[in-house]
């Protein structure tokens, strides 16, 4: 898989929901016995997650790994959605962490916000390769490729239902219209990947 930029030397955190993508990346540098890492698990309040935190508080245990939990601390405001909210929220704990944090977003996840933020009516954004202290080494690497590795590596993990509620925009996007898009343009992610290169090109 061609990583975007380079895995961090130091200590780091990895952003781990528990699903396919993070449990990929995990087990991707895990590969690197020098790897020096710790999880970071942020639990927004539903059985998913309580689902979630008990299989990686497993796994940790299992593997010798540091799991930190973050938790939902502040009500939603009134002009958030929940998508918001629980993003908000996330951040806010992995912003905590003082050494790097490594998230598992894809070049797939990046496709869908380009065309989301495109439908807004706004500038077509790009996911950013570094946000803070977080970067995202997985932009380049498509989800065919993150099931690819699963498949083939044996990736335990488990399945967050809520990611199929089309009621939230982003689940709307994948489900709904992803399909349609790819039919219009079957390159679209060539298009994306080489645009992030673009982008990115002073860390390659």
């Amino acid at each position: 898989m061609k990583l975007l930029g380079t895995i961090p030397r130091v200590k780091f955190i990895v952003a781990c929901s528990g699903g396919m993508d993070s449990m990929v990346l995990v087990d991707f540098l895990d590969q690197y016995p020098q790897n020096n890492f710790e999880l970071a698990f942020f639990n927004h309040g539903t059985s998913d997650c309580d689902r979630a935190q008990k299989f990686l508080s497993d796994w940790c245990y299992e593997n010798k790994r540091t799991l930190h939990i973050g938790k939902v601390n502040a009500p939603k405001a009134k002009d958030e959605s929940m998508e918001e909210y629980w993003r908000n929220q996330r951040y806010g704990f992995l912003d905590t962490f003082a050494c790097p944090v490594l998230t598992a977003h894809h070049l797939d996840d990046v496709v869908e916000s380009w065309v989301m933020s495109s439908l807004k009516g706004g500038i077509s954004k790009l996911i950013p390769y570094r946000r803070g202290n977080i970067i995202r080494p997985f932009l380049l690497v498509s989800k065919q490729e993150i099931t690819d590795w699963a498949n083939r590596n044996g990736v335990e993990y488990v399945e967050d239902y809520s990611n199929e509620n089309v009621i939230h925009l982003r689940n709307y996007i994948r489900h709904q219209m992803m399909p349609h898009v790819l039919h219009v343009n079957p390159g679209i992610r060539t298009m994306i990947r080489r645009k992030l290169i673009i982008e990115n090109k002073e860390i390659e």
